[in-house]
């Protein structure tokens, strides 16, 4: 799938000191929106080449045996080319394919900020092929289509 991409944006990301002995945590939650998008007239954007979303992945990860956590909002604005339908029309591998550099950029922040608070990188090697789940809105809604 082609996609035009936007600037991935940072809404918070923090970082606290925690025990090694705490409960491990990943959550990455994958949201995707079609929010109404408007130009600088109040018109809604193009989207002939495809519908416009918007990726959100709220995140909260404590590593096995880490001295810290991490956790934040981070987003995208995207355009997957030729996409019209619905967002629970996505495929999985499309919402991974979605989402991908919005993980990517947790994962380099994550990096960077503990090779200065630690004097060394941590790398959360989230794996690019694992499966990524739609949230459970999306479920929803995808069961609420197939029902009718």
């Amino acid at each position: 799938m082609k996609i035009n991409k936007g600037e991935v944006k940072v809404q918070s990301f923090h970082y606290d000191v925690e025990s090694p002995s705490a409960d491990v945590k990943t959550e990455l939650n994958i949201n995707i929106e079609h929010p109404e998008f408007k130009d600088e007239n109040g018109e809604p954007l193009n989207e002939d080449e495809g519908k416009i979303l918007q990726v959100v992945v709220p995140f909260e990860i404590h590593p096995e045996n880490a001295p810290f956590k991490v956790s934040g909002l981070i987003g995208q604005v995207v355009q997957p080319i030729g996409f019209h339908g619905e967002i629970q029309d996505l495929e999985a591998k499309d919402v991974q394919q979605l989402s991908r550099p919005v993980v990517e950029y947790i994962e380099t922040l994550t990096y960077q900020v503990t090779s200065v608070s630690l004097n060394r990188g941590f790398s959360l090697n989230f794996n690019k092929d694992i499966e990524i789940e739609p949230n459970q809105a999306l479920k929803d809604l995808k069961n609420k289509e197939s029902n009718k």
